[in-house]
């Protein structure tokens, strides 16, 4: 084998490994899963909302759902879920295939005494992205929580994914402590 033949397989092997990493690293696919985590009460009992993202190439509906897993007390950890659903999209380009979804941070804020918890991404369900996290209430009383959520939203190609922009969100419940 000659040089010039070498250097193409290097060049090749080179280019299959980019595009491997450049698909392995991509967020997955958020399909379309309609109404299935805004109408179950385990998904949604603190709270639902709908943002429409507008993105490059169409739009999507993105649901929120925040849920207490846990009974909150004072001198128990109180357990959270955050559910983001895809419910519905249109995309305008053919070379896109689905919209991806990457959570950076997810924040809760107790408006009551100042306590801030961080949280950690879950893998389950599989059609959703779900962060959970655990808040220590540290007094009795009517607490004002704010999630706050950072994300990025993705345009995902036949092979890759193109990052399409940086959202910060941020939602407000209730939560009664005894």
């Amino acid at each position: 084998m000659g040089a010039k033949a070498k250097v193409a397989i290097v060049v090749l092997l080179l280019v299959i490994v980019v595009l491997a990493v450049w698909q392995y690293t991509s967020p997955a696919e958020l399909p379309v899963v309609g109404s299935k985590y805004t109408s179950q009460p385990s998904y949604t009992n603190r709270g639902s909302w709908i943002i429409l993202e507008n993105l490059s190439y169409g739009r999507a509906y993105i649901a929120f759902s925040i849920a207490n897993v846990s009974y909150p007390r004072t001198f128990l950890q109180t357990y959270y879920t955050l559910t983001m659903s895809n419910l519905n999209q249109t995309l305008t380009s053919s070379f896109v295939k689905g919209v991806g979804l990457r959570v950076t941070s997810v924040n809760i804020l107790d408006n009551y005494d100042g306590s801030v918890s961080k949280w950690g991404l879950s893998a389950n369900p599989s059609d959703a992205v779900q962060a959970s996290g655990i808040f220590n209430f540290k007094t009795s009383a009517v607490h004002q929580l704010r999630f706050t959520i950072t994300y990025q939203l993705y345009n995902l190609l036949i092979i890759g994914s193109v990052p399409d922009k940086t959202l910060t969100n941020a939602f407000n419940i209730t939560q009664n402590v005894l």
